[in-house]
């Protein structure tokens, strides 16, 4: 049997393990390049710590990196390990409220990420969605591993900040006298020699330069402290490779809290929004008059003060600036979740409103439109929901009216519905969400909330007054899965309206 470490050994480096005969089950055999026999003794020492039977892995400790209302991004300090060519990888995971749970149908996420220290990068190697009991639903394997630039004043910089600073000597003195009490603590229990002796001076040598000690001391106590690659309780789902073409500009790339968000273009093996509870609908004992009373967290639905959606009129002309959208080619992921139709896209696409770059995290479809534009409802609206640094929501809201012609990328999507609700489906086809974008910048611009439960306020609405057109066909399939998906015009309150001259 043939197995690879990724980032513990060099490339260069075959090794196997073999059937053994004694009370150690395993034997391991190294062919090293003569550039690593210097260092042999150590990762020999290492690697032999690691596959002792009296080897466990501790329970994760995570530190808090960045937190706002609805969810927490953390850190497992101990989980960062070195990897070759100034990489590191490193257990990051979102926990959110039990409000965003209740929508996003996980309770967190946990992502390993490999970080390059010296491009400000990263990509993710594996995700992680459990349950509010830590109940593993499903897991992300083998995905793109494209670096994502981390952006300036971003999560994802304040991440790779964590993981690539270099320790202090006192923390590498301490971890390599951890690695060194753990193996031999191993063997002990175990009754065995080791494969190669473990000592102090074999663990560390004292000849050994710091970013060797470096390396070595931060491999061995990810290993101890994380191994979760290696003990996941829950079988892997398949994973579909990323349809995907590089971006149109050089925008910031998308932070973490969208990077742990479900990738597009992976089909999970576990359909989202699987346990949400209590339900909640648009008709009936659920529907929008009713919101309030099925959870406390949602009393904020009919209490409000700020509630979307509202019927723009007497709106304040202004010389608006006009919002920047980046948004490219991408994979997708498209949901049925049994209120709408749901498109998960790629990382790094967002939009820059009022000077705030907000990351999109997907786009969903409304039939007719929630907005009121002077009393008058469209057909249909889609929403793209993005999300900043800060945790702060935008939703720009573009109008879609029933004409002649077939729009090319809704029709894309149509071609790749989910076949039963509550499921999706990633296809191998890419889509450039611009395609949904107006010619024309005019929007009007409030503060509202989100449009269904939660409901949450503060959230930054901008709704571009160009319609653009769909077919009565593509406008009839929509019907067929939802004939009304929309919450009711809510109260103004005097709320300041600007729109674009």
């Amino acid at each position: 049997m043939t197995l690879k470490i990724r980032g513990l050994l060099p490339k260069t480096s075959a090794w196997r393990i073999r059937p053994w005969p004694g009370p150690v089950s395993i034997a391991l055999s190294v062919v090293f390049p003569p550039a690593m026999t210097a260092r042999l003794p150590v990762r020999c020492a290492l690697l032999a710590a690691l596959l002792l039977p009296g080897f466990v892995s501790a329970e994760q400790t995570w530190d808090m990196v960045v937190r706002d209302r609805e969810r927490t991004v953390e850190i497992d300090r101990s989980s960062v390990i070195q990897s070759d060519g100034g990489q590191k990888v490193a257990w990051a995971r979102i926990v959110l409220s039990p409000e965003r749970a209740a929508i996003e149908g996980y309770a967190s996420v946990k992502a390993m990420n490999r970080y390059d220290c010296y491009n400000r990068s990263f990509f993710t190697l594996k995700r992680v969605y459990m349950d509010e009991r830590h109940v593993v639903l499903r897991e992300e394997g083998g995905l793109d591993e494209s670096p994502v630039l981390a952006a300036r004043n971003s999560v994802d910089e304040r991440l790779w900040q964590e993981v690539c600073k270099p320790p202090s000597v006192s923390e590498l003195k301490k971890i390599a006298r951890d690695v060194t009490a753990i193996a031999e603590a191993a063997n002990a229990d175990a009754g065995v020699t080791p494969l190669v002796p473990l000592s102090r001076s074999a663990a560390v040598p004292t000849d050994t330069p710091a970013r060797e000690t470096e390396r070595i001391a931060r491999r061995a106590r990810s290993k101890v402290a994380a191994p979760e690659a290696q003990s996941t309780p829950a079988a892997s789902s398949p994973s579909v490779k990323t349809a995907s073409s590089p971006g149109r500009s050089a925008a910031p790339a998308r932070e973490t809290v969208a990077s742990l968000a479900p990738t597009p273009s992976r089909a999970p093996s576990v359909p989202d929004f699987a346990w949400r509870r209590p339900e909640w609908s648009y008709e009936g004992d659920t529907g929008p008059d009713k919101w309030a009373s099925l959870r406390p967290e949602w009393a904020v639905c009919a209490q409000g003060k700020r509630q979307s959606p509202i019927d723009l009129r007497n709106g304040i002309a202004v010389d608006l600036e006009a919002p920047r959208f980046d948004y490219r080619d991408t994979g997708f992921r498209i949901a049925d979740t049994g209120r709408t139709l749901r498109v998960h896209v790629g990382a790094g696409m967002g939009v820059v409103l009022r000077s705030q770059r907000y990351e999109l995290e997907f786009f969903e479809f409304h039939r007719p439109s929630v907005e009121r534009v002077g009393g008058q409802a469209s057909d249909m609206v889609v929403h793209f929901h993005h999300r900043d640094a800060a945790g702060n929501i935008a939703i720009v809201a573009v109008l879609l009216e029933s004409g002649d012609r077939p729009h090319p990328l809704i029709q894309n999507l149509w071609n790749n519905l989910p076949l039963e609700r509550g499921t999706d489906y990633t296809p191998t086809v890419t889509i450039d969400p611009a395609g949904l974008l107006p010619a024309s910048s005019s929007h009007y611009l409030f503060m509202g909330s989100l449009e269904s439960p939660p409901c949450t306020e503060g959230v930054l609405w901008a709704v571009m007054k160009e319609p653009l057109h769909l077919s009565s066909d593509q406008l009839a399939i929509f019907a067929r899965l939802y004939a009304r998906n929309g919450r009711p015009i809510q109260p103004h309150n005097g709320r300041l309206i600007l729109e674009s001259r």
